[in-house]
């Protein structure tokens, strides 16, 4: 193989190498912190750009997410390590998660037949994607909004020890006040809503309390309202249905299934952060219906 070759190939062998290592990460936290260990160190692998296998690593985290899976917040925790090292990791994860799902920003893109001509292509503007020529199907679009959120959610939570999360929890307090402010009740916002408080309303409900409360209370009287004002769809009823459920039952006081890393020991031990001595007997909604996996 001429030299020239053999460089061509390394960018290939950098992709398998990361896409393996992001594929093998468990819900111990002593795997997650291995294959941490062992992505930076290919990352300051000077063989190949920096950039482009961090590119690939974000991009696999997502893919990784959109698949039925338990670990998200194992993926969120190499997330948050991995970037601790190297900050180019968390800029390029949250592009590729906006990229994946515009409600992460959160954005919101109102459709005007004068701009986009035909439904089709509005679309495809708010992230549909398109199979063999075919846009996909809208139940296939709102289970990947809803994992998206999934991640985004135990993204801004995440912590171990010393380690500095870059994009934490102050993060997703002002998305959570951004969307209420900013995004229109649909089905869509609904089922980004939902799955966001899912995941983060434990994190939220224990940091900022009250104001978290005030917040839930906004979303009860305001956004449910809106909803409940578009008609009676049985997609947007499950969705009205399970974030009612969710305000009136406290579910932010029950930890999300996952959110404690077990150690290698199968301990109770805790991900070590300001939230580690609350209780994890959360449950996802059985009555998830449409976007359930």
């Amino acid at each position: 193989m001429s030299l020239s070759a053999s460089h061509a190939q390394d960018p290939l062998n950098h992709g398998a190498k990361i896409r393996r290592l992001v594929k093998t990460i468990t819900g111990l936290k002593d795997n997650v912190r291995t294959k941490a260990d062992q992505l930076v160190e290919i990352f300051f692998d000077s063989s190949c750009p920096q950039s482009i296998s961090v590119a690939i690593f974000a991009e696999k985290i997502v893919d990784q997410c959109l698949t039925p899976n338990k670990a998200t917040f194992a993926y969120a925790l190499a997330a948050v390590l991995v970037s601790s090292r190297v900050p180019l990791a968390m800029d390029l994860l949250l592009a590729q998660l906006n990229r994946a799902c515009i409600y992460t920003v959160p954005k919101h893109i109102t459709y005007s037949k004068t701009l986009f001509g035909t439904k089709e292509a509005y679309r495809q503007a708010i992230g549909y994607k398109e199979e063999d020529g075919v846009l996909e199907s809208e139940e296939k679009y709102v289970k990947r909004v809803d994992s998206c959120m999934r991640l985004y959610g135990a993204l801004v939570q995440t912590e171990d020890g010393g380690v500095q999360n870059k994009h934490g929890l102050t993060e997703g307090w002002a998305w959570l006040a951004r969307f209420l402010n900013a995004l229109p009740a649909n089905l869509y916002t609904g089922v980004a809503l939902l799955a966001f408080l899912e995941m983060a309303g434990f994190a939220l409900y224990r940091r900022y309390k009250a104001q978290f409360k005030k917040l839930l209370n906004i979303i009860y009287r305001d956004f449910l309202s809106a909803l409940k004002q578009r008609g009676g769809d049985a997609k947007l009823t499950i969705v009205i249905t399970s974030i009612q459920s969710y305000i009136e039952s406290n579910k932010f006081l029950e930890e999300p299934e996952g959110r404690s890393l077990q150690s290698s020991s199968l301990s109770r031990e805790c991900a070590p952060d300001e939230y580690a001595q609350a209780p994890s007997s959360y449950h996802r909604p059985s009555n998830r219906g449409f976007y359930q996996y």
